[in-house]
């Protein structure tokens, strides 16, 4: 039998139709896996796999339990009391009418769809001794309603709120430090700080973000949303983050502190939490012509203060692979286009001068070549982006000096700005000022048999193969004769591919420690 490495250098070296011929080989992978109770994961944040042994995995498992004293253990299968619960304060709201019966059935859950959660551990490896972070996935839980209609309910005000201290990616990040050196406030002993809060999540103080959330809505005139009290929002949120059960190593806990990581409303909370504590902060700051960010979800991106002078480019950590989609894989076309732009673009955005950007460049063409990138398709797609932006009199698109470059930053830059702008104002276009008037008072004072209606609009996928590459084009015709002359003819037909399965769908199974036999006897 092949050792666990030459296993693992074989799937590397096969293209996603080779293996995908090969499904049988991933057998022995498998047996190796269990025999040597071996845990494979997907990691933090690259996306490689990791391998470590399941002992090692439960030694950091209970430490971090120790450590937190975030989990009590429970008698008994907590599933069919959080859902008795959930029914007893969904139905008494609405018969206060504190709810809308759409919005009840937004968050009731159906009997026969619930699920406990369970709790699995990813590695990141990129932190000394590759601590795990915990994921509860409660996908199906009975609470999984009210945490999504929550989060959609108050995310929203949220995110219009806190904008001027959200950073949205990196080039809001370098557009925000260029605007700020700009005005003279950069100088040599200006220091670059940035700083993480462990364990944010879960060490979530349960009945103080409660209280800040009221807090933050009260502050902003929010006595209602959607017809729904601020009292009944502080019944709903509670019961969300509290009641979070499920089974591990065949012994089922309940998280007394913080909230699930697999919850959304859970984000939310914690970003309302936060913005209790930077008020303070970013008011200090602003006297002082200072700047603040929060919520950074990027790592590529390199600033530097040379002697008072902003420098940014692209970075690169030094445990990343130079990998992205082998251009052999079976990807819709503009899977690759994409990969190619997203990079040369993040390459202009992020590249302060020309000479960084060159070097930035020579990295890409490695990288797309060593994933298997023709030459002449690389040089297809950079001439397709430098003859849209620079100027038409060059026969070949191509930078000539530092001025062509900064035409090019400064457009690139320009339309993402743009973006930014359109994503943080976005609304429904529809046509019509009394839909959009309509569209308005459904938000502000829902009725009760309406839920808010934006474009309607019908997605289907199909499973891609480059053979079947025309089966797009056909699918809109068949739509178009079908539905010409009819009401229908107002939705907009969304098509999407389904991809083959990879390896982390067919490998990596999260819920390995919950054992569905004792699960059932517990319910039993």
């Amino acid at each position: 039998m092949k050792s666990l490495d030459e296993i693992i250098k074989q799937y590397q070296k096969r293209s996603p139709l080779l293996w995908i011929s090969n499904l049988p080989d991933d057998e022995p992978l498998r047996k190796i896996l269990k025999k040597g109770q071996y845990v494979l994961r997907v990691t933090d944040k690259s996306g490689i796999f990791h391998i470590g042994h399941a002992a090692d995995y439960a030694k950091k498992a209970e430490a971090y339990r120790k450590k937190t004293c975030a989990y009590i253990e429970l008698d008994s299968d907590p599933l069919w009391s959080v859902f008795d619960k959930v029914i007893l304060l969904l139905n008494g709201l609405r018969a206060k009418k504190h709810i809308l019966s759409w919005q009840l059935d937004k968050m009731i859950p159906k009997r026969e769809k619930v699920q406990l959660a369970y709790l699995y551990f990813i590695p990141k490896p990129h932190k000394i001794g590759t601590p795990l972070r915990p994921i509860v996935s409660s996908l199906h839980m009975p609470t999984t309603g009210i945490s999504k209609f929550l989060d959609k309910l108050i995310r929203p005000l949220f995110d219009k709120y806190a904008r001027s201290t959200t950073i949205i990616d990196g080039v809001d990040l370098i557009q925000r430090l260029e605007a700020y050196a700009t005005n003279g406030y950069l100088n040599p002993t200006t220091y670059f700080c940035t700083f993480d809060i462990t364990d944010l999540y879960i060490m979530l103080p349960q009945e103080e973000s409660f209280d800040i959330l009221t807090e933050f809505l009260l502050q902003y005139g929010y006595h209602k949303i959607q017809n729904i009290p601020i009292d009944a929002i502080r019944k709903l949120a509670p019961i969300v983050i509290k009641e979070n059960g499920f089974p591990y190593e065949n012994i089922f806990y309940r998280q007394v502190i913080g909230g699930a990581l697999g919850s959304v409303f859970t984000l939310t909370l914690a970003n309302i939490l936060m913005w209790k504590w930077e008020k303070q902060l970013v008011h200090r700051l602003t006297i002082s012509n200072e700047i603040y960010g929060r919520s950074v979800p990027f790592l590529d991106v390199l600033i530097e203060n040379r002697k008072g002078t902003l420098t940014t480019s692209v970075y690169h950590k030094e445990a990343d692979e130079p990998y992205v989609v082998p251009f052999r894989s079976d990807h819709p076309s503009h899977v690759f286009r994409n990969t190619i732009d997203t990079a040369i673009i993040r390459a202009v955005r992020y590249s302060t001068n020309l000479s960084q950007f060159e070097e930035e460049m020579r990295q890409i063409k490695l990288m797309l070549l060593y994933n298997g990138y023709p030459p002449i398709h690389i040089d297809c797609r950079t001439n397709r982006l430098f003859t849209k932006y620079l100027f038409n009199s060059y026969i070949l698109p191509m930078l000539i000096n530092s001025d062509d470059f900064s035409h090019l930053r400064h457009e690139f830059l320009l339309k993402s700005k743009n973006s930014i702008n359109n994503a943080a104002t976005r609304n429904p276009t529809i046509a019509g000022q009394a839909h959009l008037t309509y569209l308005k008072n459904q938000v502000e004072h829902p009725t009760e048999d309406n839920e808010l209606i934006t474009k309607r609009h019908l997605i289907i996928h199909y499973w891609h193969e480059i053979r079947l590459r025309k089966q797009y084009q056909s699918i809109r015709e068949l739509w178009s004769r079908t539905v010409q002359g009819t009401e229908t003819i107002d939705t907009a037909l969304i098509i999407g591919t389904s991809l083959n399965p990879n390896l982390k769908q067919e490998l990596i199974t999260k819920n390995i420690q919950t054992d569905s036999r004792f699960v059932n006897e517990a319910r039993e």
